[in-house]
């Protein structure tokens, strides 16, 4: 039992005030939710991959398009309408370039090496081997591996249209073989026109 001595020795206990913290939580909260949603609506904005239906041809300009394989995504912010148009993959781009048929087409190709080694210090291995798509396309292709990865291109010229296409296909060191049957079908989907 406590007498009123014992209780007089006791220390007094601070009366506990009460905290305004569901001003503060409110606060942060409105905060959060206008970060998340101003990257919401950024994302929604800027251009970025768009789903391609199975089967759906991308236009790259209006006599050339292709045909991307299965789970590529269009990427907007490598697009250019009428000369270029880029499909991606996880870390693998594929990339359709149209130029203007001015030269010889092993002037092209010697440009496209050129820019290869100036601009991502790629080495080109393997001469320049013959290619011809299912629809008709025709021209050379070569190998390169680089800092940022590997990859190849297929450069071919279209004469009645006068334009050369470019196929850059290009994957993260020691992924290419794995995207290869993809690459492949989708340089065989590349048409001029009506194709051949």
């Amino acid at each position: 039992m406590i007498d009123g001595r014992t209780r007089s020795r006791l220390p007094s206990v601070a009366r506990r005030e009460r905290y305004g913290t569901w001003k503060g939580s409110l606060l942060l909260f409105g905060f959060v939710c206008l970060w998340e949603g101003f990257w919401l609506g950024w994302d929604a904005l800027v251009p970025g991959r768009e789903e391609v239906a199975a089967g759906q041809a991308v236009q790259v300009s209006q006599a050339v398009s292709f045909v991307p394989a299965h789970a590529w995504s269009l990427s907007r912010g490598k697009t250019t309408p009428g000369s270029q148009a880029t499909v991606t993959r996880r870390s693998s781009a594929f990339t359709v370039r149209l130029a203007p048929w001015t030269e010889h087409l092993d002037a092209k190709v010697e440009q496209e090496r050129r820019i290869l080694r100036t601009a991502s210090g790629a080495r080109v291995f393997g001469g320049d081997q013959s290619f011809q798509t299912e629809n008709g396309l025709s021209g050379i292709h070569f190998y390169y591996s680089g800092v940022r990865g590997e990859g190849l291109v297929w450069m071919g010229w279209e004469p009645t249209a006068k334009t050369v296409v470019t196929v850059r296909a290009e994957s993260p060191h020691g992924t290419l073989q794995r995207h290869l049957p993809d690459f492949d079908e989708m340089v065989d989907s590349v048409r001029i026109g009506t194709g051949t």
